[in-house]
């Protein structure tokens, strides 16, 4: 099954590039992530949203993401720019590879002539990338961070060549890892502070991993996806189930996770064995869950150890 057999998806090309009609203002990451959010608006396409960034798409949905912090569920970067990363973090990298302010120079200058080359929308956004990398990519930051909702960053470990005309000032083996170690760290961190986060290296795919790998790029979309749906189907499980006068099981949900916790005793996460049958292997019971005609539960049956214990649900 693909995406967008599982979920609306829309795709869409920026002011300028490809069949977009150029725009009307600099094509700085605020300005674009605006204009993104009036483009899902005009489509009909409702919140929340589940981010997919590439690149430059990077810090454009976590700008989104931190500007419209209602609006979005999860976040999906695929081998995006570093928009964490600081002037004192792309020095440190220069000098690994033994590359000067001068060097530095040489190389932008020699890659602002061949993007003059591009279409207007590509060069257009190139020149505006410069400007704020040059400004240690604090316009990326400004806006703060985005909410803690899922999200997954893919991160392509494979080195790039450099484009055909293109001669590095220094030693580029070393600066494509300590680049590339950079972003493990920074990208690592991103990722450990969502409560649903994950970080994957590929060695397989350079900076397109979305078309070296597309089943990666579908996995991370499929996962974010999953990690931010509601799961009304659990949610009639949820309550307090009296064995006892001093003894009750409750049910709570964690995502997509039916939760069971006992009367003094620890929370323990369920397996779903059935619709309405779930095991707690950790103890070697089952729950079996009653319904009556319309679905509703009304009651459950704790086995464990051949014995079987009856409660009704009481809220």
């Amino acid at each position: 099954m693909t995406i967008a057999e599982a979920a609306r998806t829309v795709a869409y090309e920026r002011a300028g590039i490809g069949a977009s009609e150029p725009g009307t203002a600099a094509p700085t990451v605020k300005h674009i992530v605006a204009e993104l959010h009036t483009l899902l608006d005009r489509v009909g396409a409702s919140p929340p949203y589940v981010l997919v960034g590439h690149s430059l798409g990077g810090p454009i949905i976590n700008m989104f993401a931190a500007t419209f912090p209602k609006e979005v569920a999860g976040l999906v970067h695929i081998d995006p720019t570093d928009f964490t990363q600081t002037e004192a973090d792309m020095t440190a990298i220069w000098e690994k590879a033994g590359v000067s302010k001068e060097g530095r120079d040489s190389l932008r200058t020699v890659v602002a002539k061949m993007m003059s080359a591009a279409p207007p929308g590509v060069a257009a956004e190139r020149r505006e990338f410069d400007r704020v990398e040059q400004g240690g990519f604090a316009e990326f930051r400004a806006a703060g961070a985005a909410p803690d909702v899922p999200l997954v960053v893919l991160l392509g470990g494979k080195p790039e060549p450099l484009p055909p005309g293109i001669k590095f000032p220094g030693d580029y083996d070393r600066f494509l890892r300590a680049n590339l170690e950079q972003r493990i760290d920074h990208f690592g961190l991103l990722a450990a502070r969502a409560s649903k986060g994950a970080l994957v290296l590929t060695t397989k795919s350079g900076h397109f991993i979305h078309a070296s790998e597309p089943e990666l790029a579908v996995w991370g979309i499929r996962r974010v996806i999953s990690m931010a749906t509601p799961h009304p189907e659990l949610e009639r499980f949820v309550g307090q189930y009296p064995l006892t006068p001093g003894f009750t099981i409750a049910i709570t949900r964690d995502d997509d996770k039916l939760v069971l916790q006992a009367t003094g005793q620890d929370a323990i996460t369920m397996v779903a064995e059935s619709p309405t049958s779930f095991s707690i292997k950790m103890v070697g019971a089952v729950i079996e869950f009653e319904t009556d005609a319309m679905g509703n539960v009304t009651g459950l049956v704790l086995v464990q150890n051949g014995v079987r214990q009856r409660a009704t649900k009481a809220k």
